[in-house]
């Protein structure tokens, strides 16, 4: 029994999509105007290490457990959350200012690449397919937005959104995990692979 539990698995998806959580109401907060700019370096700060760092660790331990598709969204956007900050941090703390459409581009390939995770998580299960289509939608809105066809509400109000369905996520698969009951709801999977007959 002993070694049982000294085996079990940890669930490193709730580990990311907790700093996903952190990281985007964090940033959707700010987007809204609600963190006033005086704050924008240490909202940049948080941003950083729990959207970008923490996802990257759970990323790279997911991998290590041959999780591909956890372990590939894991690191992917935490690589964007890192990239994107730390460019934002230079910025802010310089006198050289970095131009918003110069994130257009790593938004669009992402709005990509998360579409086609929408697709590929719905052989998972239902809360996290619909958390990949909202990041999706939010990728495509702050592209929107670097090019200044949208203002910050949409994409700020989109990444709160992402915020609570990462914190949703986290805690049913964590309380899964741990209970072995589904104490929150994560739906079954959407899409299922067909027998090799």
């Amino acid at each position: 029994m002993a070694d049982d539990t000294y085996h079990r698995r940890i669930d490193v998806l709730a580990i990311g999509l907790f700093g996903l959580a952190v990281g985007a109401l964090t940033l959707g907060v700010a987007q809204l105007g609600y963190i006033p700019e005086k704050d924008r370096i240490g909202t940049l700060v948080i941003a950083l290490l729990f959207g970008g760092i923490v996802q990257i660790l759970a990323g790279i331990t997911d991998i290590r457990y041959h999780e591909q598709l956890g372990g590939t969204a894991l690191t992917m956007y935490g690589f964007f959350w890192t990239t994107v900050c730390t460019a934002k941090l230079v910025s802010a703390s310089t006198t050289f200012q970095l131009s918003m459409v110069l994130y257009a581009p790593i938004n669009f390939v992402y709005f990509i690449f998360s579409a086609v995770m929408v697709y590929l998580t719905a052989f998972r299960n239902t809360a996290l397919c619909i958390l990949h289509a909202v990041i999706t939608v939010t990728f495509f809105t702050t592209f929107l937005a670097r090019l200044d066809i949208l203002t910050e509400t949409i994409p700020g109000i989109l990444h709160i959104l992402v915020g609570f369905l990462a914190f949703y996520h986290a805690v049913g698969s964590l309380t899964a995990s741990f209970t072995n009951r589904e104490l929150l709801p994560l739906g079954p999977p959407l899409l299922r692979h067909k027998s090799g007959r």
